[in-house]
Order: C-alpha cells, then structure tokens, then sequence
C-alpha cells in the first residue's frame, strides 16, 4: 500500500469520526418542560401555593418560580436559563401599582441524572392581577423558551 493511499484511508478515517461526533454534540436532548408559582411563606417558613399563604395581601411571603429542565446535557459550556418576569401598571380598588420587572440568570453545569431537574428563581412579591413569566433555556445547540401568564394576587 503506497503513503498516499494510507493518508487517503486516514483522512476518510478521520472524517468520519468527525462527522459522528459532531453530530451527536449538534443535537442536545434539552428541553424546558414548564414553569409553576409558589410562593415562600415566611411566618410558616415553608413552601406553599398561592391560596396557602398565611397573608392574604402578599405580605411576608416572597414568590418562587419553579422552572423544570428536562432531559440530559454534558457539554462543556455551562446552559443558560434566563427568567423575565413582568406585570404591567394597574388600578384596582386598593389603588394605583407601579409596573414592574425582574430578570434573573442562572447557569446550569450540570443536570440532574433522572432526566428532570427543577431550578427555583425567588423573588420579591408584589401584588398584579397580570404577571407575565418567560423563561428560555440557551447553550449550545439549545433554544427553547416557556411561558406562564399568572397573577401574583392579593386581598383588596
């Protein structure tokens, strides 16, 4: 066998190796499954639903968004989930609120082995009949976004 037919063989060797490769990393099995609204309560010091909470006009209570990351990742660079949450300006019987927004970021290194793993966003609570939530989920090979519209209530 000449040297160019054994570089040929190799270079074909090593283009296949690549393509298979690279196709297995282009194609990530990441996705975001869903978003939920609990709320911390901090007279019970616990995790409760909306209706749970001790004070029904949204004081001492902090809201949490649950976003679920399904699926497995182990690439190099760490995932990025983004959560925007906004609420517009509104009146209501208890008087005028400001319109808000809060983003937050968090990397994700790692995902839990089972296949689902839940990250918690915690945020100030501020009553809004209308709250807008977005989350999207970046990294290589991934773009996904979910969305929740929710009211963070409270008594008027």
């Amino acid at each position: 066998m000449s040297s160019r037919t054994k570089l040929r063989s190799l270079l074909v060797g090593g283009v296949l190796l690549l393509s298979s490769t690279a196709g297995s990393a282009s194609a990530p099995s990441v996705s975001l499954g869903g978003v939920e609204l609990r709320v911390f309560d901090r007279q019970k010091g616990s995790i409760v639903t909306v209706e749970e909470a001790s004070d029904p006009y949204g004081m001492n209570v902090d809201a949490l968004l649950l976003v679920k990351v399904q699926g497995k990742y182990e690439g190099d660079k760490p995932l990025k989930l983004k959560l925007v949450v906004s609420a517009p300006k509104e009146e209501s019987e208890a008087g005028e609120r400001r319109a808000w927004k809060v983003t937050q970021t968090r990397e994700l290194h790692v995902l839990a082995e089972g296949g689902v793993t839940v990250v918690p966003f915690l945020m100030p609570y501020e009553c809004s009949s209308t709250v807008k939530v977005v989350a999207t989920l970046s990294g290589p090979g991934i773009n996904g976004s979910k969305k929740l519209d929710t009211a963070f209530p409270c008594a008027e």
